[in-house]
């Protein structure tokens, strides 16, 4: 069986059911779903978190796993070495104490986290795919920064949300090919 992929986390914060908590346990723990445990794929090699206050809880999980957490993103990508260390990266910019701009979008840290990444990825020689967890920025032209970016470096770069994978109560399922008009998720 092949080596498993090298995974790591970068987080903005990490305590109980926030992003961090919803996506990197997942990949430290496995999951549950109606069809059984599906144990992790991939390994989680190292953590870095931005902000950790007293309701942290990737400290724990971290040592719990044995996952190193480092001081910096460039050393969470080296992994514990002198270059990218890493087959892919979880970026979780979300929730933490970051200001607000005067349109109120929160001004979570993403393109800077993602400008880390890269510059790392350039100084490598070698890109490997990165996780977007939600939006790419608050401003479009980060937004549009962060994409520019990635297509310079060949960087497989995805953004998303897990709350498709919400449960659905009552359940639902629709026939392929349904068009629908409009849908509202309540967490």
């Amino acid at each position: 069986m092949a080596e498993p992929f090298r995974v790591a986390a970068i987080c903005t914060i990490y305590y109980a059911h926030s992003h961090a908590d919803a996506i990197v346990t997942k990949f430290l723990k496995g999951m549950s779903i109606d069809e059984g445990f599906y144990p992790p794929e991939v390994e989680v090699v190292s953590l870095y978190i931005d902000h950790v206050l007293d309701t942290d809880i990737g400290t724990a999980m971290a040592a719990e796993c044995g996952v190193p957490i480092y001081p910096s993103i460039r050393r969470a990508l080296h992994a514990g070495g002198d270059s990218l260390g890493v087959d892919a990266v979880l970026l979780i910019g979300e929730h933490g104490d970051y200001p607000w701009n005067e349109r109120g979008r929160h001004m979570y840290p993403r393109r800077y986290f993602f400008e880390q990444i890269a510059g790392i990825f350039a100084a490598s020689g070698r890109s490997v795919p990165v996780f977007n967890d939600k939006h790419f920025a608050y401003s479009w032209d980060d937004a549009r920064w962060m994409w520019d970016r990635a297509a310079e470096l060949d960087i497989p770069l995805m953004a998303g949300s897990c709350l498709p994978l919400a449960w659905r109560r009552p359940w639902l399922e629709h026939d392929k090919g349904v068009v629908i008009d409009e849908a509202v998720a309540v967490g």
